[in-house]
């Protein structure tokens, strides 16, 4: 089996509504998607996300995926690791083309085997429960979202937060208040908090429920700090640099959960050993998502169902986009899984491969 051709296009999809955090706001999915056709007429299927907070733009994915696309027509796709190899040589940045390209290849060995990838890799469960996520707003306006989503039949809410404890704790009351005690809430302030502010909320929240608070704090010291002082879990996301830096995290005890990005750390090959690494630092994983679509969802999904260390999940974010570029993962009261079909189990859109419009997206054929 040989790689005949790559086509890749970077595409803004829109979300349904603008959506806030403590670190800005975003109202596109911005998207480089990847399709690897080979000589047995199987293909693949990626997309990676290229944000500020991967250093990526649409020129720098693009002129990054031209570089890949080169570099792999011909070769054996099943040789990930090797074109994995041949992908950091060519650069150490752009981790989502990284992603968009191993996701793709990794969708291809699954169909050769007639096999969802989670399965391929001997699953330890068939689905798991995501979080879904309550936007920065005006408190009322949260709780009313809230309560939406708890009908909608979600179990577990991610609150955002920003600096003011004071003001979260009064969100966090709120939205107790308004879902009840058998709903499980946990918290994200994106590193905007003050080492004594994150503490002094972590113990003012503790008789509330609250499963955990995501990055209360910047920087890798001062996760260290909170981690140490808390009486709640932290869990650690943008503290993670980079796969080469996460030993150094784990080493800090930085964190009692590790949020797992793969558009950040370049694909389903990284979020694998990133998971292993730190299952032997004794911390659980949460597989998370940026505003993503079902493409790179499903690739995170597939390793949350197969690796024993991943407890869980957060993986909403394709819900929210105005169309959707793919399908296949289901999604019923809070519970995701994906189809039970081949490698990532969704079916692509052709359409989003179409030659470009006036609207400024891009696209190339290797």
């Amino acid at each position: 089996m040989k790689i005949e051709s790559v086509d890749y296009i970077y595409r803004k999809v829109p979300l349904d509504a603008a959506f806030k955090t403590a670190s800005g706001g975003v109202s596109n999915s911005t998207c480089l998607f990847v399709r690897i056709k080979t000589d047995t007429d199987i293909t693949g299927y990626g997309c990676g996300h290229p944000t500020s907070l991967t250093n990526e733009d649409n020129r720098s994915s693009m002129q990054c995926a031209e570089l890949f696309s080169k570099a792999i027509i011909g070769k054996n796709p099943a040789r990930i690791e090797h074109l994995d190899a041949a992908f950091s040589s060519l650069t150490y940045h752009n981790p989502s083309v990284k992603s968009a390209f191993n996701i793709a290849l990794w969708d291809i060995l699954g169909k050769k085997y007639n096999a969802p990838l989670y399965e391929l890799w001997g699953y330890d469960k068939p689905k798991i429960a995501t979080s879904v996520t309550i936007g920065l707003a005006q408190p009322e306006a949260m709780y009313k979202d809230a309560a939406f989503w708890v009908r909608k039949g979600f179990d577990i809410l991610k609150v955002k937060l920003d600096s003011d404890p004071a003001l979260s704790l009064e969100v966090l009351q709120g939205v107790r208040d308004q879902v009840g005690s058998d709903i499980t809430i946990r918290c994200d302030a994106n590193g905007a908090m003050g080492t004594a502010d994150a503490i002094k909320l972590a113990n003012d929240i503790n008789s509330l429920g609250i499963e955990f608070i995501e990055q209360p704090v910047q920087t890798l010291d001062e996760m260290a700090k909170v981690t140490l002082s808390s009486p709640l879990r932290i869990a650690g996301d943008e503290v993670i640099h980079s796969f080469d830096q996460f030993p150094e995290v784990l080493q800090k005890k930085a964190m009692h959960i590790a949020n797992i990005k793969m558009n950040r750390f370049g694909g389903i090959s990284s979020a694998i050993k990133m998971v292993a690494m730190a299952q032997a630092y004794g911390v659980p994983c949460m597989m998370g998502c940026m505003a993503e679509t079902a493409i790179s969802i499903a690739a995170s999904l597939h390793v949350a169902l197969a690796c024993s260390n991943v407890k869980f999940a957060d993986l909403d974010t394709f819900i929210f986009l105005k169309h959707q570029p793919a399908t296949g993962i289901k999604i019923k009261k809070g519970i995701i899984q994906p189809a039970y079909e081949p490698g990532l189990g969704v079916a692509v859109d052709e359409k989003i491969f179409n030659p470009p419009s006036k609207s400024g997206d891009k696209r190339r054929k290797r």
